[in-house]
């Protein structure tokens, strides 16, 4: 019994210091000592541990046993969702079902009577305009929004969303105005009109595509507009570009601010497929967007509902 105590002990005195991704140094470690403990190569602690002199570490040091996992690491869960975004049918299905149901909701309003003129306000990004090939990439890697998303917009490259272009031309051939709210910095506003412009978006001026001045909530932007139309209904890839009730939002929240709001889903407000960034993706990590791509990592899989088949 003695000798298990001991056993046990020893084993439990093992895992505080080695784990599989981490070694707690303690008094009279080495790097050579730890290489050796831990099947490692001095080289690779160096390198894991970005360690200046190997000479010199430190009782309680956390040290690394795996490479760190990097930003094109963290950017490789992107393919899948990339993949199916410019390439699926399905994809492309749901952005003119989305713009269909649009044109059915604006037909409808039609009919009434109004004392304001007609309005629908779109969101830019992954709303009306493709930036997909921007944030493919990334993809293989170190870089991340916003590295590069400037030189993007200034290029003019992004192209519509299907059904984006016919819907909106029908709202102005039928006496509609269309307002774009995006939050993409006035530094870009006039490549972004060029690009909606050369595209065949109507209303792409600098009066009817609003972008983010001093803050990143639409709210202001959107009241603005009701001021003198009437709002027939927004459409936008982020919860964000319908109501401000939904900003730094946890994801529960967002979900039960969701279900509140049921009966505005394809009435008022059109969402957009967008599996690739939101606030969406914010809500995971408590909108602290600086965590580290492990971090970020992590948050992602500890929201995930899993089932494994046991053998």
């Amino acid at each position: 019994m003695k000798k298990l105590t001991v056993l046990l002990v020893i084993v439990l005195s093992v895992l505080v210091v080695f784990s599989a991704d981490f070694y707690i140094v303690k008094e009279g470690d080495t790097l050579s000592k730890i290489a050796k403990e831990t099947g490692l190569t001095i080289e690779e602690l160096v390198k894991f541990n970005n360690i200046e002199n190997p000479d010199l570490i430190v009782v309680g040091q956390k040290l690394r046993l795996t490479p760190p996992y990097t930003q094109k690491d963290l950017n490789e869960q992107m393919v899948m969702a990339m993949l199916w975004y410019q390439n699926s049918g399905e994809m492309r299905a749901l952005a003119y079902q989305a713009f269909n149901i649009a044109k059915l909701i604006y037909d409808m309003d039609l009919k009434e009577e109004s004392t304001k003129p007609r309005a629908v306000i779109v969101d830019v990004d992954e709303t009306v305009l493709d930036n997909s090939p921007y944030d493919a990439g990334h993809i293989g890697t170190n870089n991340a929004y916003p590295k590069g998303w400037t030189e993007w917009c200034e290029a003019r490259l992004a192209t519509p969303i299907p059904g984006a272009v016919e819907f909106l031309n029908y709202v102005a051939k039928t006496g509609g105005v269309v307002f774009y709210i995006t939050n993409r910095s006035e530094s870009v506003k006039q490549a972004t009109i060029d690009n909606l412009k050369m595209l065949g978006f109507p209303f792409a001026d600098e009066e009817h595509v609003l972008t983010k001045t001093t803050t990143s909530d639409k709210e202001p932007r959107r009241q603005l507009v009701a001021e003198k139309y009437k709002i027939v209904l927004l459409m936008g890839d982020n919860l964000n570009d319908f109501s401000s009730l939904f900003r730094k939002k946890g994801v529960e929240e967002r979900n039960e601010l969701v279900d509140q709001m049921k009966e505005m889903w394809g009435t008022k407000f059109i969402v957009l497929p967008n599996p690739i960034y939101g606030d969406w993706e914010g809500a995971v990590y408590n909108y602290n967007w600086g965590l580290s791509p492990e971090g970020k990592d992590k948050a992602r899989k500890e929201h995930l509902f899993m089932w494994r088949y046991e053998e």
